[in-house]
């Protein structure tokens, strides 16, 4: 306990310092505190008075940083998972003499001659019972793609695509498509993402049970991952992110943010996304929660995307969408503060306010621990403290140097790609504040 109380206050620890410097000048043991000379209080009184409080401050914010970093990836997942009720009981089976609202997929393509005749083929197989339309916008591409949506559009007349001459970028082409689109349900979808036959059936059954629910995601299934790149930690997280989300829309009927790549939205949700944000998907749900409707991840509408392999790749995505996602935090911020007003604030603020901001809780908390070793003048902390950055660091330059010769361990995999991904948060939002000025975006290369 001693020891402890030194820590947190190092008064006794500097004057008993300052008597060593000074034996000349020592009271005895049994002298009254009345009687101290006077470089022992000025010592004493200077450590009260200042580094007392400057230490408890640094503490509080190392504990603080660690907490919060602590809750968005363990606590609150585990809270979240551990009893997760059970949909089976709660939803009623759709009628399928039911009347099925029309539907329109709305997508947004840029030079996506290498999957689109795929996903075009699997729009075109969808055993959706009400009427279909496929709404197309070419974003001033120049390869195959408008010779494939104009071969497609001649032979099936749900296709309509438009091809734009300028860059629009998806947001913008999304924005157009849905005026364009008489439906009651819009599907927003990426040429990347491959459906299931009934994964618009899927899509489209939550709204029939519940007329509050206004948004629909599906199950995102990332395939192609080798140990090669970092395909195997994109899908741990995209795994790690369906279970999170399906648990919330469970739970709360609200999950936080959809997949951009495959979901459903009604049209009288639909809000037109502002110019110049990134993340239209985010945008559309936070602003359909903030009319008022529900959202929920349905288990049954499965898609299936290639994973990202090329860390730079995903790097640069991590980038835009960082920086999409400080447009809608602050956009959104009624929504999530305070956290514990709601369940959609808790649940928005643990998910991902948190989540965004953890790169400057671990520079905060390594720079206050900092300063605690060195007003402390702990040299066995400060050895630690160096150790760790040292093993951080080897461990990262090992996965590098390792990775050309085919020796690949996921721990270190896990440990870049968890650098990486934090770091492009760090410049997402070096841009945010630098100003977006386009939404024009390059598709990743995907498996």
């Amino acid at each position: 306990m001693a020891n402890a109380a030194s820590w947190l206050c190092p008064a006794k620890a500097f004057s008993k310092r300052a008597i060593d410097l000074f034996p000349s000048t020592a009271r005895s043991e049994n002298a009254g505190a009345d009687r101290a000379p006077p470089m022992y209080k000025c010592i004493y009184t200077f450590s009260l008075t200042y580094l007392c409080p400057v230490i408890f401050f640094l503490t509080t914010i190392l504990a603080l940083c660690f907490l919060s970093v602590l809750h968005t990836y363990v606590l609150y997942p585990w809270l979240l998972l551990r009893k997760i009720p059970d949909a089976g009981n709660t939803r009623p089976p759709t009628d399928e003499a039911a009347i099925w609202p029309a539907v329109a997929v709305l997508m947004a393509a840029h030079n996506e001659e290498a999957v689109l005749e795929e996903k075009l083929e699997t729009l075109a197989q969808q055993d959706y019972p009400g009427a279909l339309s496929v709404f197309i916008g070419s974003d001033c591409s120049t390869d195959r793609t408008n010779a494939i949506l104009e071969e497609w559009a001649a032979k099936d007349s749900r296709f309509r695509p438009t091809l734009y001459t300028n860059r629009q970028g998806k947001p913008g082409i999304i924005n157009q498509l849905a005026q364009q689109a008489p439906a009651e349900v819009f599907i927003i979808t990426d040429a990347s993402v491959m459906l299931k036959p009934g994964t618009i059936k899927e899509l489209v059954r939550p709204m029939l049970e519940d007329e509050r629910i206004g948004v629909v995601d599906t199950t995102m299934v990332q395939i192609g991952g080798d140990a090669d790149g970092i395909g195997q930690s994109e899908q741990q997280y995209i795994n790690r992110e369906v279970a999170l989300k399906q648990a919330e829309s469970r739970r709360w009927g609200a999950m936080i943010g959809p997949f951009g790549g495959c979901w459903a939205i009604r049209s009288m949700a639909f809000k037109p996304v502002p110019d110049n944000f990134l993340v239209d998907d985010f945008f559309l749900c936070m602003a359909a929660y903030e009319a008022g409707w529900l959202g929920v991840s349905s288990s049954e509408a499965i898609v299936y995307e290639g994973v990202g392999q090329s860390i730079k790749d995903e790097f640069r995505r991590k980038v835009r969408i960082s920086s999409g996602n400080w447009q809608n935090l602050v956009r959104f911020r009624k929504l999530w503060w305070p956290p514990f007003k709601s369940d959609l604030a808790y649940a928005f603020f643990s998910h991902k306010v948190l989540r965004w901001w953890t790169p400057f809780f671990i520079l905060t908390g390594a720079i206050a621990g900092a300063l605690l070793v060195v007003i402390l003048g702990n040299h066995w902390a400060s050895l630690v403290l160096l150790s760790l950055m040292a093993v951080l660091v080897s461990l990262v330059v090992l996965d590098l140097l390792l990775a050309p010769m085919g020796i690949h361990f996921k721990v270190l995999r896990g440990l870049r790609y968890f650098l990486a991904m934090n770091t492009a948060l760090l410049v997402g939002f070096y841009r945010f504040l630098t100003g977006i000025k386009s939404n024009v975006w390059k598709p990743s290369q995907r498996n």
